[in-house]
């Protein structure tokens, strides 16, 4: 095995194989036995014992079926096959296959009155996903609106506790079984027949309230154990946690609930749950959920600090005595010559940390919640609020391929992205996402098929969640804006998703070659040659496969 020095390793590039690409390669081993997985701190006994490792592996089931409720008057919407590239079809069909070995779909031979779309996304591993278009369907069903416990109810069972556990369903909604006439519903076409979901597939509104049903009639009356959709928290005081942990194993091989390993976090002193830390001395604010505002660089520009004081008097109600606070960037803002100083960044720190003291707490009972998004020339900003309270806020830098992006992908990147970040706000509610570009409204209202690729990429990550886009004037987004461009640094520490899929396609095929030390030069084509960022990554990833021979 080759043994490098620390002056051999290019530490200032991008790397060109990340860590998923490595897994995908066979580079990084992920644990499977559950026996491997460490806790918090070194050395200290796994509450996890090995008997437990069939918990953690496969999707599993839960016990009995649900019902899908279509509306009396639904007109039921029968959807043409759509077309897949020929070079996919061999793909989907193994992937069809594949699905109907392990029992979640199956092939359809009888008429029905629901024909729904699906399209073929092909992943970095080159793997496919079906994804099934439910929009049509969608409309048409009653959503039972089944009750979600508040956080104080959570709060209640793990009084007094010091030692917690946080436990993430393996492929949640897929563990639901459907019944016989719901299953005909979710009825999709493709160009080798017609197939049904005989588990819940993603996407479905009503999918969250039947989950959250069956895992509190799971796991709901076990001790120091709270269940919001598919995260279960297990909390006790020492040795009691480690019981109650059993227990709730225990009761996932009954019934045949499976867990996935890699989002478990077992025995620790603190774990993020719903926007909140649970620690043993209480219950804190999550820190991420208020990152984008204590990350905010300082202006550079006068431009910058009108930016910034113009979010402050819109989140005025979050920042008692304002008007003080404020006043040395007031002063600096009226100056000819922009000097920050202490004194200013001494005012907004105190800012900033009244803005993040002051925020609402999330109310986990709201059937909708309200999300504004923007993004600029350089970064992404996101901000959610329930009955108009604020109670958390996004923002990131766009990598330099990301920067290229039109402006219609860069809005819808930004929804996207304020979905992943308070996924665990947003998930199974109605989301209104206010945006002020207004070409937003027209390409979500269209099928999948007609949306060009990267934004059909970006609405099929949008599918598990319920969302209505409206359009607002830039004018009435002053904290998204203001996020967008006053967003903490991000430094490109993989290569943009376009490029690295295509980087991995290739790669796969490339066998590892010797070339003679004395041929190299003239091996490949010099990247800095290279005008297209895509090829420049390839012929990277393709010269770190080249072993010179010094013979």
């Amino acid at each position: 095995m080759a043994r490098y020095k620390d002056e051999d390793v290019d530490t200032q590039s991008n790397p060109i194989l990340g860590y998923k690409a490595s897994v995908e390669m066979g580079f990084v081993k992920v644990a499977t036995s559950i026996s491997s997985l460490s806790t918090e701190k070194s050395g200290q006994k796994n509450p996890i014992p090995k008997e437990f490792d069939d918990v953690f592996a496969g999707i599993g089931k839960l016990p009995g079926k649900v019902e899908i409720h279509v509306k009396k008057n639904a007109i039921p919407s029968v959807n043409p096959v759509r077309r897949i590239p020929f070079a996919l079809h061999e793909r989907v069909k193994s992937e069809l296959e594949r699905l109907e070995k392990v029992d979640i779909i199956e092939r359809v031979v009888t008429p029905t009155e629901w024909v729904n779309s699906i399209v073929a996304v092909e992943k970095s591993d080159g793997s496919l996903r079906l994804c099934l278009d439910p929009r049509e369907l969608n409309k048409s069903i009653q959503r039972p609106y089944y009750p979600m416990p508040t956080f104080e109810d959570i709060a209640a069972k793990i009084h007094g506790h010091n030692k917690f556990s946080k436990l993430d369903a393996t492929s949640g909604y897929l563990m639901l079984a459907l019944t016989e006439k719901s299953s005909l519903v979710t009825t999709f076409n493709t160009p080798f027949g017609r197939y049904k979901f005989k588990r819940m597939p993603f996407g479905l509104i009503c999918a969250q309230d039947e989950f959250q049903r069956k895992m509190e009639e799971t796991f709901g009356n076990l001790k120091g154990v709270g269940v919001i959709v598919d995260d279960i928290l297990v909390s006790g005081k020492d040795e009691e946690h480690d019981e109650n942990l059993r227990k709730v194993l225990e009761k996932a091989r009954e019934v045949g609930v499976r867990f996935n390993p890699e989002k478990c976090i077992f025995g620790s002193t603190s774990v993020p749950y719903f926007g909140h830390l649970i620690t043993a001395d209480g219950i804190k604010p999550d820190p991420s959920k208020v990152q984008a505002i204590i990350e905010m660089p300082h202006p550079s520009n006068k431009d910058e600090l009108a930016t910034f004081l113009g979010m402050t008097n819109f989140l005025s109600k979050y920042i008692p005595n304002l008007s003080s606070l404020n006043y040395p960037l007031r002063e600096l803002g009226k100056q000819t010559v922009f000097e920050w100083t202490n004194e200013h960044a001494t005012a907004m720190n105190r800012i900033r940390t009244s803005i993040c003291n002051n925020l609402a707490t999330f109310d986990t009972k709201a059937k909708s919640v309200e999300m504004k998004t923007d993004a600029s020339k350089h970064g992404l900003g996101a901000e959610l609020s329930v009955g108009g309270k604020i109670v958390a806020f996004g923002s990131r830098a766009l990598t330099s391929t990301e920067q290229n992006y039109s402006q219609i992908e860069k809005e819808l990147y930004a929804i996207l992205y304020g979905c992943k970040k308070i996924h665990q706000f947003v998930y199974g509610r109605r989301i209104i996402a206010h945006t002020d570009h207004k070409p937003l409204e027209a390409i979500l209202s269209k099928p999948l098929s007609q949306a060009p690729p990267r934004l059909q990429r970006m609405m099929i990550q949008l599918q598990p969640y319920d969302i209505t886009v409206q359009y607002v004037r830039g004018k009435d987004l002053p904290v998204t804006d203001t996020l967008s461009r006053l967003h903490p640094p991000h430094f490109d520490e993989e290569c943009s998703l376009e490029i690295e899929f295509h980087v991995h396609s290739v790669m796969k095929s490339i066998p590892i070659i010797v070339v003679p030390e004395k041929s190299s030069k003239t091996a490949l084509t010099e990247p800095q040659e290279l005008q297209h960022p895509f090829q420049q990554q390839t012929v990277k990833a393709e010269t770190e496969r080249i072993i010179h021979d010094p013979m």
